[in-house]
């Protein structure tokens, strides 16, 4: 009997388990505490940008020292290996808070969307 596919839903829970420890430290790191209305629209940018590079950065560490490493353990298909990364991926970018709160906040002054928003 194949029993890699029933561990690749262990290697989803030791993944998650690592993004729900660490995405809500890097989310701290990025948090505004004063109101978004008071900085330039650029800072704002600029922070946006810092903050996926820092959510790419735990992808990429979670990814190589990780997955990389145990998957001998596991006897994965490369095919597993990406769905495993692109899940966790989504899940790190939904858990930062203030990531979609300043993205948000971007969107609706963005010209084209406050022209058509009235």
């Amino acid at each position: 009997m194949d029993y890699k596919y029933f561990l690749l839903p262990f290697l989803l829970i030791i993944g998650t388990l690592f993004l729900l420890v660490f995405a809500p430290i890097i989310d701290h790191l990025f948090y505004i505490d004063h109101k978004l209305e008071e900085m330039n629209d650029i800072d704002v940018l600029f922070t946006i940008i810092i903050h996926i590079i820092f959510v790419a950065i735990l992808v990429y560490f979670f990814h190589n020292y990780i997955v990389s490493k145990y998957i001998k353990y596991f006897k994965l298909e490369k095919a597993y290996i990406k769905i495993i990364d692109l899940i966790l991926a989504l899940t790190l970018t939904g858990l930062q808070r203030n990531l979609v709160f300043k993205l948000r906040y971007l969107s609706n002054k963005h010209p084209i969307r406050d022209k058509l928003i009235t």
